[in-house]
């Protein structure tokens, strides 16, 4: 079938036309150090706790007895599965998140946050070294840190008989272990996936957080305002970072985001890509 020399010459236009250059993506916006330090704070916070297990020292508190072992040194602590397990789940978190549209800097803060709570505050610190005592020499700053958590401990903190002195705390990491770890995961995954629900949970979870601080804080706070000796430790550093900062952080926190999400009308809202 013959064909015009019309669409011939079009066709050959067609085919000799160059290509344009595909559109640059415009460039990314920099973030202040007030910002980066605003969303990865609680990473930040987590690499001070692993450095005070390391340089905190390991003394006798309330009869606790704490004598010097290879199991509870800082290179133990280093080489202990349990650190890594909990450095390996936090590093996939983040790299997962790393692809997902995650929009404002509340928002990956946010995000940040439950992520580090399912990998390490609940998880690692409190349940696995708390309640388990696993995780090398942090396990030995938990009987520092509270001496009820030796009562049932001996001899290095191998385990004997239980002892109901520790049911206040015991109960406070079972809820933290079967409660807020899952939670945490999954209001992390939720903000991944831009859920509209995920401040219901968040809120939610938010709720749990800070009745458990009033749980584990609350009993040495009322025998102390009776007059009866607290099981807190007297080093003034680690009374700090275990007692003193970590309650305001776990209330005025979770107060803040339960806030939000009631002025956010508990909704995310898929589509809503509003920057806080």
């Amino acid at each position: 079938m013959p064909v015009s020399r019309r669409s011939s010459r079009s066709r050959s236009h067609s085919r000799s036309r160059p290509l344009l250059p595909p559109k640059p993506s415009p460039p990314a916006q920099s973030q202040s150090p007030i910002d980066i330090i605003y969303v990865y704070w609680p990473l930040l916070f987590m690499l001070l706790t692993i450095i005070s297990v390391i340089l905190l020292p390991l003394k006798e508190e309330k009869g606790i007895i704490l004598q010097p072992s290879d199991d509870d040194s800082v290179g133990a602590f280093l080489r202990s599965p349990v650190l890594s397990l909990c450095i390996a789940l936090c590093g996939g978190g983040l790299w997962w998140m790393n692809g997902k549209d995650v929009i404002g800097n509340t928002e990956r803060m946010a995000m940040i946050w439950h992520l580090t709570n399912a990998t390490w505050w609940s998880f690692g610190c409190d349940s696995l070294s708390g309640l388990f005592h696993l995780t090398p020499r942090m396990r030995k700053l938990y009987l520092i840190l509270d001496s009820k958590h030796g009562v049932n401990f001996s001899d290095q903190a191998r385990r004997a008989a239980w002892n109901p002195e520790r049911a206040t705390l015991d109960s406070v990491y079972w809820a933290e272990t079967t409660v807020h770890v899952p939670l945490s995961w999954l209001a992390f995954y939720m903000y991944g996936t831009r859920h509209p629900s995920r401040y219901l949970v968040e809120a939610f979870l938010g709720g749990v957080q800070f009745v458990g601080c009033f749980g584990y804080y609350g009993p040495e706070v009322l025998a102390y305002l009776h007059g009866f000796e607290t099981s807190w430790p007297a080093n003034r550093v680690i009374w700090w970072l275990g007692v003193g900062c970590v309650p305001l952080v776990w209330c005025a926190l979770p107060i803040a985001l339960t806030v939000r999400a009631v002025l956010k009308g508990g909704g995310g809202g898929r589509g809503k890509r509003k920057k806080l």
